[in-house]
């Protein structure tokens, strides 16, 4: 710089607050992104390197030659007792989702043993996760989410049983869709689920003896489980479903139900009725008919209508239609499938009155035609969100300072536009 004698030069602290590094991490990116950046991060000095270590391995994502380098610095030898890595206790979440070729079962069973102090979230990985992994997993006390969903073996029951019976803390379960070999156990077996559990995710052999065991189980569930999902089970028919949900359903506030091939139209249409507490509900459009929801004879609304009315009507907040099932829809079935007319109706008569929230798979064609469908149904949904927000009903009971300012005020703020009434018209849903 012109004028400046060495004297003079500028001068640059190595040093900054702890406080301020935290403050520069959290503008961070995070996962795929900000790793490199947070591995840089740690390069600067030491001082930076121990505020960062932390966030670097809490979560990393693991792929590809990372992942051989993960595996390196957590586990440095095979023998625990002969070398040990400070960072394995770091690591809180294990995500092995995008490992297929490069990882083995050895591996897999290894990492959970080493990061057994701290482990919170595992996701196993597709062709790596066998029966030796359950004893290391069962160490790993602290464990809140376990993910099997892409498990390609049939896993152990027995096994399974016993580890998450060691896993007191757990409160996510998702089991893979090739969950094949309870039959052959030849008896029965009492699962039982860890105290906290909160959403169990069924796949795979949901059928026959597993699903005979859990129904006729006593105190299936814990009293802290509020939301299951059916997805990808091949044998499960809709007597069985309504038996397994109807027996939880004091429990069950959150319920989704995807490719389930014996499941028809109209099979579902009774749910809310089954459900008497469903808030949360996540469906194929395949598996409701016009009769969905259906309001019945004894109720009658009238403009502007009595609160005592539309009480009466399901809790339901929120509703995710996904795609129809092209292979098991019929031409005829789509003319009898539950439509945008259907769920106008429902919010018009104020049957539905709480649901605020309503995701749409792009492929039901409701914003075809010259007139879209998709937004008299918003319109609508919209109306009634004013007349609770009005009558400080249900989640507007509650409200605060917001409840001195209009509707429109409300849904301009940034609370509002969190939280306000909305429909969304989803691609890939």
């Amino acid at each position: 710089m012109r004028g400046l004698t060495p004297s003079t030069s500028p001068q640059y602290s190595n040093y900054l607050p702890d406080e301020l590094l935290l403050e520069i991490l959290s503008y961070l990116p995070t996962g795929r992104e900000g790793q490199h950046v947070l591995a840089a991060f740690c390069l600067v000095s030491r001082q930076w390197y121990d505020i960062a270590i932390d966030h670097l391995y809490a979560d990393p994502y693991l792929s590809g030659s990372a992942y051989a380098l993960f595996v390196r610095t957590i586990c440095p030898s095979i023998n625990l007792h002969i070398r040990k890595s400070a960072l394995a206790s770091l690591v809180r979440t294990l995500d092995l989702s995008h490992i297929v070729h490069q990882g083995n079962k050895a591996t897999t069973a290894r990492l959970l043993a080493r990061t057994k102090a701290s482990l919170e979230v595992f996701v196993a990985p597709q062709a790596s996760f066998a029966i030796n992994c359950w004893a290391s997993m069962a160490k790993c006390t602290k464990l809140r989410i376990l993910d099997l969903s892409l498990v390609s073996e049939a896993i152990n029951y027995q096994a399974f049983d016993r580890t998450i019976r060691q896993l007191r803390v757990m409160e996510e379960i998702y089991l893979p869709r090739c969950s094949s070999s309870y039959d052959a156990l030849g008896v029965g077996m009492h699962v039982q689920w860890p105290p906290r559990l909160r959403h169990l995710h069924l796949s795979g052999s949901v059928h026959g003896k597993f699903l005979w065991d859990m129904i006729n189980q006593p105190n299936r569930f814990p009293g802290t489980m509020s939301s299951i999902a059916f997805s990808h089970c091949p044998m499960l028919g809709p007597s069985s479903l309504k038996s397994l949900m109807c027996g939880s359903a004091h429990l069950l506030r959150r319920v989704t139900l995807t490719a389930l091939p014996r499941v028809q139209l109209g099979d579902i249409d009774d749910i809310l009725t089954w459900l008497p507490l469903l808030t949360d509900l996540t469906v194929s459009l395949s598996y409701l008919s016009h009769d969905f929801a259906v309001i019945p004879h004894s109720y009658s609304y009238s403009y502007p209508g009595s609160l005592e009315m539309h009480t009466l009507g399901p809790p339901l907040e929120k509703l995710t239609l996904s795609s129809p099932n092209s292979s098991t829809s019929s031409p005829s079935d789509l003319d009898e499938m539950f439509d945008a007319v259907d769920l106008f109706t429902l919010l018009d008569e104020r049957w539905l009155a709480r649901l605020r929230y309503i995701r749409v798979a792009r492929c039901a064609g409701w914003e075809s035609g010259q007139v879209p469908e998709v937004a008299a149904v918003e319109g609508m949904l919209l109306d009634v969100d004013r007349e609770n927000w009005e009558g400080r009903r249900w989640h507007y009971a509650d409200i605060g300072e917001m409840g001195r300012v209009g509707y429109e005020e409300w849904r301009a703020s940034e609370k509002g536009r969190g939280s306000g009434a909305w429909l969304r018209v989803v691609g890939g849903l």
